[in-house]
């Protein structure tokens, strides 16, 4: 079996170590920093070449049957849909990579290692030009990818339910660690204050007398309690 390991490609191998459920990795992948790179600089040249080979003549458009001329979808996503049927709001809209894995619950394997590995195009961060590009895909591709991941449109909304269910556990846990911990804060407290009331004796000063009122008072010096009395 190690053998059949270290000769797996590269690529398979990445694909095999990122494999597990969709609630083990929570809609991510737990790759370290070198893995994610190099999986990222794999989808980069895969990426170019496909670009590459963009210029292979289009078959006809599966919406209106013509003879494709220009096409976008085709020249980025090899999606033979010519320009004039192109449903930017809808089936053709551009979602993000986070989107993708929001919205369909698809991990990073299933964009990049699956076959064929999904196309994408790159725009700057509209929030902010100093982050990284965001990666842009095809709802329509991102759709077909989702209903080999889980089935159907049900499945996927199964994964969601399943998904809230363990986020609610998992809230409640937390809300109840949070509880115990504050119990146990208030109950060190507690024991501390009546320790070292017990163990407090008050100091007094000077008795002074309020003309006014005719009481005596007195202060005591470690604590400040305020000690009031009549003298007959």
């Amino acid at each position: 079996m190690a053998k059949r390991k270290n000769e797996m490609p590269l690529v398979e191998k990445l694909y095999m170590e990122n494999l597990g459920t969709f609630e083990e990795s929570g809609g991510f992948c737990n790759d370290d920093d070198q893995v994610a790179e190099r999986r990222e600089e794999l989808a980069q040249k895969r990426q170019r070449r496909l670009d590459r080979a963009s210029s292979i003549p289009a078959d006809d458009c599966l919406m209106c049957a013509k003879p494709i001329l220009d096409s976008f979808l085709w020249d980025r996503f090899r999606h033979p849909i010519c320009d004039g049927c192109r449903d930017d709001k809808g089936a053709h809209k551009l979602i993000s990579r986070t989107e993708v894995f929001t919205m369909y619950l698809l991990k990073d394997t299933d964009l990049d290692m699956r076959k064929p590995p999904l196309r994408y195009i790159s725009r700057k961060n509209p929030h902010n030009p100093r982050y990284g590009d965001m990666k842009l895909y095809l709802t329509s591709q991102v759709v077909d990818r989702m209903l080999e991941v889980h089935g159907s449109h049900e499945g996927l909304e199964e994964a969601k339910r399943e998904k809230d269910e363990k986020r609610e556990v998992r809230n409640e846990k937390q809300f109840e660690k949070k509880v115990k911990e504050m119990r146990k804060q208030i109950r060190g407290a507690q024991k501390q204050h009546t320790a070292t009331t017990r163990a407090h004796e008050h100091s007094f000063g000077e008795e002074i007398e309020d003309t006014k009122t005719g009481e005596w008072k007195r202060e005591c010096c470690e604590c400040g309690y305020v000690e009031k009395f009549e003298k007959m």
